[in-house]
């Protein structure tokens, strides 16, 4: 009675008292009423919460069972939607909302009255403890009324602003808070485990909890749904597929389910199905850079088992000669600007045989490269190169002079357009110095090949095509270790460069310097030549400035000079491939460019030789000399068979002229001998207007006229 008086004697301090009396209630009942893992959820059965009084005190809905919403006791909530529609789209908010929802004093104020109009409605999505507290201070509210009305109106007036502070701050007006979404654990467990409950067989009175676990999240690394299995549940092949599709088709995304039967407590889990990495691409362009070994030459990026890796061309041994095949504008100069500034950055020096004579512009007139642009002086170039190569290779015997290995340095002879010049040099050797029989050129290509590694003497090849005529044989061809093609290429193209059993592999021919390679090594998959598919450095924009940061080269080099290592003895071994005739002052070179100086310390070699000038070596009744540009003699300008045809050069089709070609074998009428490149014959006008009139004059006397 003694409370009651005070009560009465004071009933704003007994309101408050209650107040907080049943707020202390309420909290007690939601952590009764918590599932583990802090899962403040009714799940029902044996937690409701208290029964329907604890879930009304506690803000909780009145009906047991799953949640309708997200919300926490501290936290509004979304409201959950438990029907899984994976062709529905995430509602997402509009640009022009968000714009229009900017904060501004207007849209604040039109945010408050929205979110007061829409607190009713979104009742469900309170937090646990508003909606408490609305219970709780309903009936607060008449008992204070009837104990003390002025305590009433105080009451009111707290509810009224506390309702206008909340839908000021709330998601409509400045945003200051926003309902949490639901989790995936409480957006799907519910209906897992209404089909597994039924498809195990398991009581009614079985907790969710204990058999069934949910991640909040199930597009984290390592999300696993796990379901324990009754140890008595048989489970036949149709049963485990029943709950394995159960669980598939009531949660997004694509699992992939391992049964655990053997344990002491049977589970099985889910795993969300990791999809194949995405192949590997190659970059459209990928930057030069220098390997730091005079070895290895870095040429750019291919696909290897998938993975991108960085091509290497091994120069000491696997691959001392290498090549790249291409149409004008694929890249292939590109590439072969790389063995230039590789060779030049690392002390060596360059001859180029450019017969295009624009084709490596970018290195032209730079220290240590020198580019030999008319067919006289790529041929003269060539020889100087091989002379160079067999002295370097006695320069470095063991009983050769050290005096004479110092001054050894690696070459590198680049040959840019291998048909052009090969069809030019037998022109050259034909028609322009009317040489007889079958030039030697080719016949140098092979000994190049074999003897270059180890003389440090290596070639680099750019050429349309990878056809053994070109290299004087198969054999020749072989000595290039590696091989590139570059843009597109048929399948004739393909098969003499990597061999018919090889089959071809798809890559961009629009990208530029995108193409394939291989380096000897054997695909275990196939047994066959590795060809991997590989993107080429771009290089060109910095040739010159590269060439230009390079230590300068010897002056003998760069004057035009032949190798100060080429002694008399060389120049008899050289006979042996009939060299000499073409170097300068020989038959067919240039005249010498340097007086004839005695000989002075070591044999072979002089003083003047060490600062740039050659020693005495008679060739043909001269001295050596430079590498002097001789004047270029006219070139005739020559057909093939069908070019022919196409020039009005012969008055008949291709295939008119073919037969008529196989005809005047039988008919005594003799053929023009023409050049070849060792895949296509030429002819000059003059030799087929003679073959013509020699056809038609057979004709008429055939008839008789």
């Amino acid at each position: 009675m003694a409370a009651w008086e005070w009560a009465r004697a004071n009933p704003s301090a007994a309101a408050l008292l209650g107040l907080v009396l049943l707020l202390l209630v309420a909290v007690e009942a939601s952590k009764k009423g918590t599932g583990r893992r802090g899962d403040a959820r009714p799940q029902g059965g044996r937690r409701g919460g208290g029964g329907a009084l604890g879930r009304y005190v506690t803000g909780r809905d009145l009906r047991a069972g799953e949640p309708r919403s997200a919300a926490s006791w501290w936290r509004a909530g979304e409201a959950i939607d438990r029907e899984h529609r994976p062709d529905r789209p995430a509602r997402t908010e509009r640009p022009e909302v968000a714009e229009q929802r900017r904060v501004t004093v207007w849209g604040v104020g039109a945010g408050t009255v929205r979110g007061l109009a829409a607190g009713a409605a979104r009742w469900r999505q309170w937090p646990w403890a508003g909606r408490s507290a609305v219970r709780v201070l309903l009936p607060a509210a008449v008992a204070a009324w009837w104990w003390a009305p002025a305590v009433t109106y105080a009451v009111g007036a707290v509810l009224v602003v506390a309702a206008l502070v909340a839908a000021l701050t709330g998601p409509t007006a400045l945003r200051w808070w926003r309902p949490c979404p639901p989790t995936d654990a409480q957006r799907y467990a519910a209906g897992v485990w209404a089909a597994v409950a039924e498809l195990l067989k398991l009581p009614s009175t079985a907790v969710r909890e204990e058999w069934l676990r949910v991640p909040d999240d199930l597009r984290v690394d390592g999300a696993r749904i796990v379901l324990r299995v009754p140890v008595e549940w048989v489970g036949a092949e149709a049963a485990v597929r029943a709950v394995e599709t159960a669980v598939v088709a009531r949660v997004p995304g694509e699992w992939v389910a391992h049964w655990h039967r053997s344990d002491s407590a049977p589970y099985v889990e889910w795993q969300a199905r990791v999809p194949p990495p995405l192949p590997a691409t190659l970059p459209t362009s990928v930057p030069w850079r220098p390997t730091g070994s005079r070895h290895e030459v870095f040429i750019g990026q291919a696909l290897e088992n998938g993975e991108v890796k960085d091509v290497l061309i091994q120069t000491e041994s696997d691959t001392p000669h290498w090549g790249v095949a291409g149409a004008t504008g694929t890249g292939k100069s590109t590439i072969l600007y790389i063995a230039v500034v590789h060779a030049r950055q690392y002390g060596g020096i360059v001859d180029a045989l450019d017969t295009k004579q624009n084709s490596l512009a970018e290195a032209d007139g730079k220290s240590g490269v020198r580019i030999h642009k008319t067919i006289t002086a790529c041929i003269v170039a060539f020889a100087e190169f091989m002379v160079s190569m067999q002295a370097a290779e006695a320069a470095k015997g063991k009983n050769a002079d050290p005096a004479l290995r110092a001054f050894l340095i690696p070459r590198t002879l680049v040959v840019d357009e291998l048909p052009t010049l090969v069809k030019f040099a037998y022109i050259w050797w034909k028609y322009v110095i009317k040489g007889k029989g079958t030039p030697p050129f080719l016949e140098w290509f092979a000994v190049a090949f074999l003897q270059g590694r180890s003389a440090d003497h290596r070639v680099v090849v750019g050429t349309q095509q990878f056809a053994g005529g070109y290299f004087g044989g198969t054999m020749e061809r072989a000595q290039i270790g590696w091989k590139a093609m570059v843009g597109y290429q048929d399948r004739v193209s393909w098969s003499v460069a990597y061999g018919p059993s090889v089959q071809p592999i798809p890559y961009d021919t629009t990208v530029k310097g995108r193409g394939v390679f291989a380096d000897g090594k054997i695909n275990l998959e196939t047994n066959q030549l590795w060809v991997r598919e590989f993107q080429a450095c771009y290089i060109t924009p910095q040739v010159s400035e590269l060439l230009d940061a390079c230590p300068p080269a010897p002056a003998w080099h760069d004057a035009g000079e032949m190798a100060p290592w080429i002694t008399p003895e060389a120049l008899e071994a050289a006979a042996a491939i009939a060299v000499p005739p073409f170097l300068p002052g020989g038959k067919y070179g240039p005249p010498s460019g340097v007086p004839s100086t005695p000989p002075v310390g070591v044999e072979g070699v002089t003083r003047r030789s060490v600062q740039g000038t050659l020693p005495q070596g008679t060739l043909q009744g001269t001295a050596q000399g430079t590498l002097a540009e001789a004047p270029e003699e006219d070139m005739p300008a020559v057909y093939s068979l069908a070019e022919a045809c196409e020039e009005g050069v012969l008055p008949w089709g291709y295939e008119t002229a073919k037969r008529y070609r196989s005809r005047s074998a039988k008919r005594n009428i003799e053929f023009p001998e023409g050049i070849t490149d060792g895949r296509i014959s030429y002819y000059t006008e003059e030799d087929l207007r003679e073959w013509v009139a020699r056809w038609k004059a057979a004709g008429r006397n055939s008839t008789g006229e």
